[in-house]
């Protein structure tokens, strides 16, 4: 894809992050292809596994240089080399370090490279820069961010479900750090995806905070959108779609509280069912250091599990904008483990109000709630991850018995994750 073309459809210009990741990716993303004017999302995915110009670095790169660092100090040492690294790009990164971190005598400690490390995030915080800088992108942005380039280059990426026969019509919001499809009739989301790594995890810095954020109307839908006001005195709360928990910055978490990813939740289900579904994915994330595609949505259903009538769904918000209340929020998770195996699994839970608060119950409830990827899908009809090869997804899709078991101890057993990868 030009780069010129994306930058003209997105706003992006030369001096703005983006049009300056776009540019090192062309120039250092395939090896031997050399540099044209044009990037994809593939092109972008192999300059991130290895930006030896150490422009831009994800969570996952941060978290390889951090492991490669602490391997060479193993032994005791205070520093390191610069040029003993075995990657030429956690080399090109080193030396950086030493040079923007530390003191330029051609090694680097481990306070040096956390020197570097804060820097590159405050670049990332103010989203400007020049070559010269190194800026952190988190994974979750980055994968966002890839999303767009694909979706304008025709290529599939893991954040865009593809509609099929009998998809309800949604608007399609690409955030800096999500996707929406929002059902513009019912005033709440039909779904959010958005990536959540373990590397994201590890490097949100300590200030990020949801009591830091306000629930806003979306900017991006004008003075007609839902605002927070429209859930005053309606009994509902207002649950998130994609987990505020799940945010690597403060301006990821003020994303999250966009009225675009909310939907009204009954108290006991948010606070308690809802939310230990949302921290027990996180801590599945974390403990096995995978990445996960997750997408999170609302279903309006009868109680033999078919589609309420238009008429049927209940409703709540301002006298002029009536916002329709699920009967049941949904969550599936694709986690790629570090060693490429895949596993996938999903939940429809009620939305309650006389949903369980102590974990005794919560967890049957949870347990019961387990369904098949393509369950939900049949009920959306969207294909939510058609990135995947069809034998892949025929595996996965159907499959309920992948690890997702709650234990008392933890809230997600990930041991029984080992299994074998799928065939491609």
């Amino acid at each position: 894809m030009p780069i010129s073309d994306l930058q003209q459809k997105f706003g992006w210009t030369d001096e703005s992050w983006q049009g300056r990741l776009l540019k090192a990716a062309d120039e250092g993303g395939v090896e031997g292809r050399g540099q044209n004017g044009q990037v994809s999302a593939a092109e972008l995915e192999s300059y991130l596994r290895a930006p030896t110009d150490a422009q831009f670095l994800t969570s996952t790169a941060l978290q390889e240089q951090r492991a490669a660092l602490d391997s060479k100090l193993a032994g005791g040492a205070k520093s390191v080399a610069v040029d003993a690294f075995d990657s030429p790009w956690q080399a090109s990164v080193a030396k950086r370090a030493d040079l923007l971190g530390g003191n330029a005598d051609g090694q680097l400690s481990a306070d040096e490279l956390t020197a570097y490390i804060n820097a590159s995030k405050a670049n990332q915080a103010k989203g400007t820069g020049t070559a010269a800088d190194t800026q952190w992108v988190p994974d979750q942005q980055m994968a966002t961010f890839q999303s767009r380039v694909a979706e304008v280059a025709g290529e599939m990426d893991p954040l865009r479900a593809v509609g099929g026969e009998g998809a309800t019509p949604g608007l399609n919001l690409v955030k800096e750090y999500s996707r929406t499809l929002l059902d513009t009739d019912k005033n709440v989301p039909q779904f959010v995806s958005y990536l959540l790594s373990a590397a994201d995890v590890k490097e949100t810095p300590a200030d990020v905070n949801r009591l830091n954020s306000t629930f806003v109307r979306d900017p991006e839908l004008g003075n007609g959108a839902v605002t927070d006001s429209d859930y005053n005195n309606t009994g509902f709360d207002r649950g998130h779609m994609k987990a505020a928990e799940d945010s690597p910055t403060q301006a990821a978490m003020d994303e999250s509280h966009y009225m675009s990813n909310i939907a009204p939740q009954h108290g006991n289900h948010n606070q308690q069912v809802w939310r230990t579904l949302e921290r027990g994915v996180s801590e599945l994330v974390k403990d096995t250091g995978g990445k996960a595609y997750i997408v999170t949505g609302n279903l309006f259903l009868d109680d033999k599990g078919k589609p309420l009538p238009p008429e049927s769904i209940e409703t709540t918000g301002a006298k002029d904008r009536k916002i329709a209340v699920p009967t049941h929020n949904f969550k599936t998770v694709l986690l790629e483990l570090p060693n490429g195996n895949l596993t996938m699994f999903a939940y429809l839970v009620p939305n309650a109000k006389d949903g369980p608060s102590k974990k005794d119950q919560i967890v049957p409830l949870l347990e019961a709630s387990r369904v098949p990827v393509d369950q939900l899908e049949t009920l959306l009809g969207q294909d939510l991850y058609a990135q995947l090869p069809k034998d892949v997804q025929e595996k996965l899709e159907k499959d309920t018995s992948a690890a997702g078991a709650f234990q008392q101890a933890s809230l997600y057993e990930s041991a029984t994750l080992l299994r074998a990868p799928p065939s491609a």
